[in-house]
């Protein structure tokens, strides 16, 4: 995710006799000085802790062959059993390694962007939480205005088509390496003494599931390798990020192909977004309050008459296919089984 200052659009004189607009030279990218390194230093270290803390009790709790009784958040009977146990350690590792490596070639796909066009922006800081996941995932801070079309495309194309990349051998590795197991859910999950998460199903996830299983039965299910399940939460911050509203990767994009159009459809997006976490899953909601406070509507870019090229509009149709592909309209949900 990236979120960038914006100024004031410059006004060109459209009259024939009007100078052609050139648009100001960039400026010298500014590197970042070392406290912006410390600070992101310190939030990947804290970050792989909580993951790798969190990702063994949410490992075992995806699993139908185990039960586990470590709690969804960072106390210190959980700290105590996953670092004073080499397995529980192994396994929260291989979760968090992999999450935080797709996660990082995300944000390096802007920054790098970034450089290229010599846009000042922030090292990659990633966000530490205590409960769930052990993570919000990352972001970076663009610390100068995006002169065009092109270059507000590149950065924000570049995130997701990295992160994509970088998750798909663990998709895959993960899926080959899963378990066929019988799911038997209870009607009513109050009644039950056992409870599982399971993570959401997206396209990109069914067709490796095909591709090394083949068809599952309507009470089989998947045991996810730590690999399956770090690819699927890359899945699900892809998605998140590629939702065309405001600054997020989507808006971006979205602003890049149809310029001040984007601000017509901000709306009704919203709306749709909104009618999800109603009808799917209740954290689209949430995600409708975090829109909601970036704005809904893209700020414009300094010199917007230039529109993108043919290249960049055939890419920008291969990032829907990968929005559709890593889109869940249920990321996880919570059931009741038996024995």
């Amino acid at each position: 995710m990236s979120r960038s200052e914006w100024p004031t659009p410059i006004t060109v004189d459209p009259s024939p006799l009007a100078a052609p607009y050139e648009p100001p030279a960039p400026p010298a990218p500014r590197r970042p000085g070392p406290v912006s390194w410390v600070i992101a230093a310190i939030s990947f270290v804290l970050t792989l802790f909580t993951t790798t803390t969190l990702g063994a009790g949410w490992y075992l709790s995806t699993r139908t062959d185990v039960t586990t009784d470590l709690l969804p958040w960072l106390g210190l009977e959980t700290i105590g059993r996953v670092w004073s146990d080499a397995a529980l350690l192994r396994v929260g590792l291989s979760f968090s390694l992999p999450l935080l490596f797709i996660l990082l070639c995300h944000e390096l796909g802007h920054y790098l962007a970034c450089r290229y066009y010599r846009v000042p922006a922030t090292p990659p800081y990633f966000l530490p939480v205590p409960i769930g996941l052990g993570t919000f995932g990352a972001f970076i801070r663009i610390k100068a205005p995006i002169r065009d079309k092109k270059q507000l495309f590149d950065i924000g194309a570049g995130g997701p088509i990295a992160g994509f990349l970088a998750l798909l051998p663990f998709l895959l590795y993960g899926i080959a390496h899963s378990t066929r197991a019988t799911l038997y859910v209870v009607e009513d999950p109050a009644t039950s003494p056992l409870s599982l998460f399971v993570p959401g199903k997206s396209l990109a996830m069914e067709l490796a599931t095909r591709i090394f299983h083949g068809g599952l039965g309507p009470a089989e299910t998947l045991d996810f390798h730590p690999f399956a399940l770090a690819a699927w939460v890359g899945l699900l911050a892809t998605a998140l990020n590629l939702i065309p509203l405001g600054q997020l990767d989507g808006g971006h994009i979205l602003y890049s192909v149809a310029g001040r159009r984007q601000r017509m459809v901000a709306i009704p997006l919203w709306l749709g977004l909104a009618t999800a976490g109603i009808l799917f899953w209740r954290g689209w909601i949430f995600w409708c309050v975090i829109v909601l406070l970036m704005g809904l509507r893209h700020p414009p870019v300094m010199n917007e008459r230039e529109p993108l090229d043919r290249r960049r509009l055939l890419l920008a149709l291969a990032i829907l296919v990968l929005f559709v592909l890593s889109f869940m309209p249920v990321p996880i949900s919570i059931v009741g089984v038996s024995q």
